[in-house]
């Protein structure tokens, strides 16, 4: 797990000096939901935040609101097993980057904090507001063991869903193929029904 802290910010300051939190990670279907009170789990590739395959958000720590949530969305309830594959920046006032956590969940301040720093679970307001924001937040998974440094490296690593340098097997093929939004599977399916159905025909 990659952590960076600025040199010089101490631990009771962070509560004073972070006003935001950035939230980068890969949105698999399979271990992440949103949920709407009324309407059920959102499928067929309708999620909110979500570009790509990687769910971002930005949330201001003092009012416990997420910026690039729009009323439109609804009141919706995410939860998404991270495990290590999260990244999470610290800004300042100006939007600097303070601290970075490139691995697990810090549970400290994101919710859940009864969890093993393998998920995020929000209660999401139409206007952004996280109902169950912690009051009294924990920012010490952002200074224990953090490597000192002059300025933050603002790099993400996104892990391809498929690498076509690597040999898989058929389970394992699978496995990846699954990971991919529904949309992309009936397309590949599809594909491969009609690359099956031309070999079939040239063997008449």
């Amino acid at each position: 797990m990659a952590k960076q802290i600025l040199i010089g910010i101490k631990e009771q300051e962070l509560s004073e000096i972070a006003h935001y939190l950035m939230i980068y990670f890969p949105y698999n279907e399979e271990m992440c939901s949103y949920t709407d009170a009324w309407m059920g789990e959102l499928y067929e590739n309708k999620y909110p935040l979500v570009a790509k395959g990687m769910w971002s958000g930005i949330i201001n720590l003092k009012t416990h609101k997420l910026l690039n949530w729009k009323p439109e969305y609804g009141d919706l309830y995410l939860q998404a097993k991270i495990c290590d594959s999260g990244t999470y920046f610290l800004l300042d006032k100006e939007k600097k980057a303070i601290c970075k956590i490139a691995g697990y969940v810090p549970n400290g301040l994101i919710p859940d904090q009864d969890d093993c720093r393998d998920y995020i679970r929000l209660k999401i307001n139409s206007d952004g507001t996280i109902e169950n924001w912690p009051e009294n937040p924990d920012y010490s998974d952002f200074i224990e063991g953090s490597e000192t440094v002059e300025r933050i490296n603002r790099s993400i690593v996104e892990e391809p869903i498929l690498d076509i340098k690597v040999e898989f097997t058929y389970s394992q093929l699978m496995t990846k193929l699954l990971q991919l939004p529904k949309f992309l599977q009936l397309e590949i399916g599809k594909a491969l029904v009609v690359n099956a159905s031309e070999g079939f025909d040239e063997t008449e």
